[in-house]
């Protein structure tokens, strides 16, 4: 069984798979040379939480949980459907913002559940960063 950590560093990894995911299925919709800036630095972000979610786990011994393939394609689908009739910046600026603001929920709630040290270090680290997104990102509203 996990501990409160290794549960909030799953959640950081999560989280930070399917806004990396949502990014790179959204990429190649934008036309605006801003709004593909500020999601190609993002990407870059979330990489990097991502990439310090699984190293700590394995520090731990444990590999991260992967998402499930239909989670996977559930989202993807979601996205084709949301894109297929509206591609304006303004609208895949409110998809990135609505896909953050749930981040934001998920890691508030599994921060509320527990947690210290480290991970709780870098569940704040990313909820700062998906908070500090969403604002940018209302700019392309």
């Amino acid at each position: 069984m996990l501990n409160k950590n290794e549960e909030l560093l799953n959640e950081v990894y999560k989280n930070t798979i399917m806004g990396r995911d949502s990014i790179i299925n959204l990429l190649d919709k934008v036309s605006d040379n801003g709004l593909r800036s500020e999601m190609t630095d993002e990407l870059s972000v979330y990489r990097r939480f991502a990439k310090e979610a699984s190293e700590k786990l394995g520090e731990r011994g444990l590999k991260p949980k992967e998402l499930p393939m239909t989670a996977k394609m559930g989202a993807k689908m979601g996205m084709v459907m949301n894109t297929m009739l509206d591609t304006t910046t303004s609208h895949l600026a409110e998809m990135m913002i609505n896909g953050a603001t749930m981040g934001i929920i998920d890691l508030e709630k599994k921060l509320n559940d527990g947690g210290d040290g480290e991970a709780e270090r870098l569940a704040r680290d990313v909820l700062r960063f998906e908070k500090e997104t969403a604002e940018r990102l209302s700019t392309f509203l």
